[in-house]
């Protein structure tokens, strides 16, 4: 497997282990009801952004846009942040502790994201170029927007349910 098909599984593997920690989807069951609902909308949109970044920028990661390299890289960044931050108990705070198997996919989280950072750097250093410069269809503003939908509901979900720890 070549590093851009590497990096591409790497970033959507990470967005697929982040989904599955959606507050309220059974896994994180903690209550985050102290914190003021601005902060847990911001937090909650940070993380919905980084996953659907994560889900589009394969595309551009296999087609040798430069950019998008150091966009995987930043996003593995942010992954390792999220986790480590969450560990650490800096942020998220809750009273809850945190469930085994949520601890179990944040570990993995990590695990992900350093190859993701490595890989990305590595790979941006050696490309001087994007390649080509790519034509995006009408398709891909469509599914954009689709997912823009689908992240609006995904953060009302998810704050609603941090909130009232259900």
């Amino acid at each position: 497997m070549n590093q851009s098909k590497f990096i591409s599984l790497l970033l959507i593997l990470s967005a697929i282990n982040l989904t599955l920690m959606i507050p309220g989807g059974g896994i994180d069951t903690r209550n985050f009801s102290q914190i003021a609902p601005l902060y847990l909308s911001a937090f909650n949109i940070f993380l919905t952004t980084l996953g659907f970044v994560s889900i589009f920028l394969p595309y551009f990661v296999v087609k040798n846009q430069r950019w998008s390299l150091l966009i995987a890289f930043i996003c593995g960044l942010s992954y390792c942040l999220v986790y480590v931050f969450d560990f650490a108990h800096i942020f998220p705070k809750s009273p809850d502790r945190m469930p085994k198997l949520l601890l179990i996919l944040e570990a993995f989280g990590i695990i992900l994201s350093l190859p993701l950072m490595f890989y990305a750097i590595k790979k941006y250093s050696t490309i001087k170029n994007d390649q080509d410069k790519i034509q995006l269809s009408r398709t891909i503003y469509w599914l954009i927007f689709i997912a823009v939908l689908i992240g609006i509901a995904i953060i009302v979900f998810a704050t609603k349910s941090a909130m009232t720890g259900e």
